[in-house]
């Protein structure tokens, strides 16, 4: 290589600002390339007049280039994977390998796991192959990602096949080779596979480990397989292998999900004979099933066994026991298990305080929850919007309209900003009593603290504006939505049907039929029900039957109210023999309530 000649530091900057640099990529030309041998252009001389050049450094100082390694080309092969490009990242390995140099394992790794995430096992495949045909040392790691990822994604043949290939890669399967099949085993619920993959692992001298119950007895459970449970645990011993607290908690977690509290509440009293001790997880675990169950006393047994035996509650045994009193409306109790959470150290959380005040508000102690809602703040926890809104729609259900308002304003206060949830909340009670106009002003005051109006906003206004016979008012509101971006549904639609129907325009009702067939929304019954009260009103009873036909055929089922209201038509048109015998028929199929007849006055 020619001699570098030294430069002065500044010069050198300079040289290196000006210099083209070369085409991307040109890093990995080969060695001996003009690139690396090929002299610095000797420096310009300074014009007349100005200051002499700085001496030039001794030769020692000059750098000299170092070829590059496997920890200069992995930055780069991690980067193209990054992008997907896995084909580029087998390119740079050929360069390596013309410059001599060996591809590592992680950088192995790092390509097969690209290939694995962005091409499915396809992919990962055609990658494992393209490596070692590279002539690359594959390890277990590398191997074993690939079979994951195979039976991960469902295709648990092809990790089998891959298992068997193995060898050809120059790697032999380990535990985890075929831990990761038999978890796509079990996910594929292939259970004799499973037991013959077991005895080829004891053959092949690679016998399960806990990893392998672990996944076995997971699955076992929950698909409901206890007496293979049993299977497990017992085998498990033959291969020295001794059940942990993980796993108990496993089992007993699937047997209490599928009801069998008794079994779940045995073997966790059997546990300190297999040298374990039941942990605040296995006991809670129970604790949950049994108060699922409704098993109140158990629960209390379980509980005093808990203090007996010096296993701490926690956070997730008390909101347990606090969500099960207040399910039951045991308000008492619930005060008592708050205070003795403090005395155990446990700080009640925001789930806990939550739980408790919706159970205040299922019993109608309102103002209980709202002192327990403003004093959570000083127990050093911040409600958050569930909290507010429960309470909310605890003073919506007192009509307490005048509180619920003064509540969302301490919220906003409080640096809680309120969701369209919890405005929904009141803005459908609201509507629910006829205050529509107090509804329409907390829809401009969502819109004041930041919180756009959605789908359900709008329809509960529109459909109490209908109902409250101010149609015109619903349109321009419906209107407003539309130029919001919001497409109406099929509610929306059949409320403002109904509220035209009410005021006796057909035409306008039947206008909003064909706009919904134009706008593909599916028409319910309630909208059918709008048309054809409509056309009953007007007398054009043999028109609505012709409707009802065709609501049958369009795939919407009638209901009781489509029946009343053809039945009405009929008989407001004289038709009493037609509505009777239409009457004693749906009474005969169960489609219209005997007791009917009487409302009507038909018979």
């Amino acid at each position: 290589m020619a001699a570098l000649r030294p430069l002065s530091s500044g010069l050198h900057d300079a040289l290196a600002l000006t210099t083209p640099r070369p085409p991307r990529l040109t890093i990995l030309a080969p060695p001996n390339s003009q690139m690396l041998t090929s002299s610095l252009p000797p420096p310009t001389l300074p014009a007349t007049g100005s200051k002499p050049a700085a001496k030039p450094k001794p030769a020692a100082a000059t750098a000299v280039p170092v070829p590059p390694n496997a920890y200069t080309y992995f930055p780069i092969v991690r980067g193209l994977c990054a992008r997907g490009r896995i084909a580029d990242a087998l390119t740079v390995l050929d360069e390596m390998s013309l410059r001599g140099c060996a591809a590592t394992p992680p950088m192995c790794h790092v390509i097969l796991e690209a290939a694995c995430r962005g091409g499915g096992f396809r992919s990962a495949v055609r990658a494992l192959e393209a490596l070692h045909a590279r002539g690359c040392t594959l390890d277990s790691g590398n191997c074993n990602l690939v079979v994951s990822a195979i039976c991960e994604q469902g295709c648990v043949d092809e990790g089998v096949e891959l298992l068997r290939k193995l060898p050809s890669f120059g790697c032999e399967p380990d535990i985890v080779s075929y831990n990761a099949v038999l978890k796509g085993l079990c996910m594929a619920k292939r259970w004799e596979d499973v037991e013959e993959l077991m005895d080829e692992m004891v053959r092949v001298d690679c016998p399960p480990n806990i990893a392998t119950f672990n996944t076995l007895i997971a699955y076992l459970c929950r698909n409901g397989l206890y007496e293979q449970v049993h299977e497990a645990l017992s085998q498990m011993s033959e291969h020295g292998c001794t059940p942990d607290l993980r796993m108990y908690a496993t089992i007993i977690d699937g047997i209490c999900k599928d009801g069998h509290h008794e079994v779940a509440n045995d073997i966790l009293s059997r546990m300190p004979s297999y040298g374990l001790k039941p942990n605040v997880v296995c006991y809670n675990t129970v604790l949950k099933g049994l108060c699922s169950a409704e098993r109140w006393e158990e629960a209390e047994d379980l509980l005093a066994e808990m203090f007996q035996k010096d296993c701490p509650l926690d956070d997730v045994t008390f909101n347990i026991l606090v969500d099960f009193f207040c399910q039951n409306g045991l308000v008492d109790r619930v005060i008592e298990l708050l205070e003795q959470m403090l005395e155990h150290g446990c700080m009640p959380d925001v789930i806990t305080y939550t739980t408790v005040i919706n159970g205040f508000c299922k019993e109608g102690l309102v103002d209980e929850a709202v002192m327990l809602l403003k004093n959570m703040s000083s127990c050093g926890c911040q409600p958050n919007t569930i909290s507010y809104t429960i309470v909310l729609k605890g003073l919506c259900r007192a009509e307490r309209w005048v509180d619920a308002e003064e509540l969302i304003s301490h919220m906003i206060q409080q640096g809680c900003l309120p969701n369209p949830v919890t405005f929904n909340t009141l803005i459908n009670f609201l509507c629910k009593k006829g205050l529509v106009e107090q509804a329409i002003e907390l829809l401009k005051q969502m819109l004041v603290n930041g919180c756009s109006p959605d789908l359900i906003s709008y329809s509960t206004v529109i459909d109490g504006l209908g109902k409250a016979g101010k149609t015109e008012e619903a349109f321009e509101l419906f209107n407003v939505m539309i130029s919001k971006g919001i497409t109406p549904n099929t509610i929306i639609y059949s409320s403002m049907a109904s509220a035209l129907s009410r005021e006796g325009r057909t035409d306008k009702v039947i206008q909003m039929f064909d706009r919904i067939q134009d706008a593909t929304v599916r028409s319910d019954a309630v909208l059918y029900n709008a048309v054809i009260s409509s056309l009953c009103k007007r007398w054009e009873t043999d028109r609505a039957i012709d409707f009802f036909a065709y609501m049958v055929s369009s795939g919407c089922m009638p209901n009781e109210s489509t029946y009343t209201i053809l039945i009405r038509g009929l008989a407001s048109e004289g038709l009493v023999r037609e509505a009777q015998d239409l009457l004693s028929e749906l009474c005969s199929r169960r489609a219209v309530r005997k007791h009917l007849v009487r409302h009507f006055g038909i018979v």
